[in-house]
């Protein structure tokens, strides 16, 4: 299996991908930016509007970043790095390699990066593309209808918020339980993260602070990680 997960064929196909994907992105960064000065909008409020964006887009990556070192030693560095960079979760990424790590006879997914053949690492990676794309297959025929649906709606801003929250609520239901039956030292670690992020969110709703809150999840991933060594050291 290493020698898939590392293989250059892998990291040549991985490269086109994301070559094609900036690609994509640029061309219609230029398409959207030349139909801005069509419409009169001046070059210094573009400006301002790209280096606001581009604080945006850092930020939140850094947690990005940190999921990305935590499933390396599960998936390797160039499939993480593929899965991640593109239209991968985390928590999506962990489950999926942990059930089918489980369903194969390996107690823990770093074993199976150990010990799996090729092809059960093609299972791996066959259901982590399947299951991603399965959103894609219900928003290009729906999308813009559910879209539309919801702005033409009487009272659409509160219906929006209900709609986000239980979309949420049904993600926790799925993925919480998993975390908090499975692993006594998983779970301690879960409840660590929740407990900085809950801590930063009261302090990102103080005057001054409110800077904290584009950390939020980076920083309680972080928290959460180093926690997992304590938590090590007492449950073992």
């Amino acid at each position: 299996m290493k020698e898939i997960i590392n293989s250059p064929l892998l990291l040549i196909l991985v490269s086109i991908g994301l070559i094609y994907i900036a690609a994509f992105s640029f061309l219609y960064f230029k398409k959207a930016y030349a139909r801005c000065i069509e419409l009169g909008i001046s070059k210094e409020a573009l400006q301002s509007v790209i280096k606001s964006s581009i604080v945006f887009s850092i930020v939140p990556s850094l947690s990005i970043v940190v999921g990305l070192f935590a499933l390396i030693p599960v998936l390797g560095t160039v499939w993480s790095w593929w899965r991640l960079s593109v239209i991968g979760s985390l928590s999506y990424e962990t489950l999926i390699s942990s059930s089918v790590a489980s369903a194969i006879g390996y107690e823990t997914s770093a074993q199976m990066l150990e010990s799996a053949t090729g092809s059960q690492f093609g299972v791996v990676m066959i259901l982590m593309s399947i299951g991603m794309l399965s959103g894609f297959f219900v928003l290009i025929p729906l999308g813009k209808k559910l879209c539309m649906s919801v702005s033409k709606t009487e009272n659409a801003s509160t219906w929006k918020y209900v709609l986000s929250g239980c979309f949420m609520l049904c993600l926790f239901s799925v993925y919480v339980p998993v975390l908090l039956i499975g692993d006594t030292i998983q779970a301690a670690v879960m409840l660590t993260g929740l407990v900085i992020a809950v801590g930063l969110g009261v302090l990102s709703s103080k005057p001054g602070l409110k800077w904290l809150g584009e950390f939020i999840m980076a920083f309680s991933m972080i928290g959460g990680m180093l926690s997992s060594l304590l938590w090590t050291g007492i449950f073992k």
